[in-house]
């Protein structure tokens, strides 16, 4: 299982082992645009084949899809397009600021949100 945190100069991704049992922060994708970020974040999930995909939407206060909620799903589709990893989107309201508040800096601080989003979205299936 993975987790996909998308800035709009990075993409964070993390991972989890199969049992579920531990995260860790896979790495950071500075964004280049289009066919450049489709191909090194399929270079990344290759090595995780049919690893479901928590993909994080910026909901706002209330629950509803903000702005940047709905340009991420359209980004996450154009990124995955043509890959068979099931997808769950999720709420990724706060991740990257409290990502900054445990002391990530502007270079992981996609990933560390990503690593928060799989985290919060594991341990609400127990």
């Amino acid at each position: 299982m993975g987790a996909l945190d998308l800035g709009e100069r990075r993409i964070g991704v993390a991972m989890t082992d199969a049992g579920g049992s531990f995260v860790t922060v896979r790495q950071v994708v500075q964004r280049t645009g289009g066919r450049g970020d489709a191909a090194a974040l399929g270079a990344i999930l290759d090595a995780y084949p049919g690893a479901t995909l928590v993909v994080g939407l910026p909901l706002n206060t209330d629950g509803t899809e903000s702005v940047q909620a709905t340009r991420n799903r359209r980004w996450a589709t154009q990124l995955l397009d043509g890959r068979s990893e099931p997808v769950i989107w999720k709420d990724e309201h706060l991740t990257t600021q409290a990502a900054r508040q445990g002391g990530a800096g502007t270079t992981d601080v996609d990933a560390r949100a990503a690593e928060l989003l799989l985290l919060d979205y594991l341990r609400s299936r127990t």
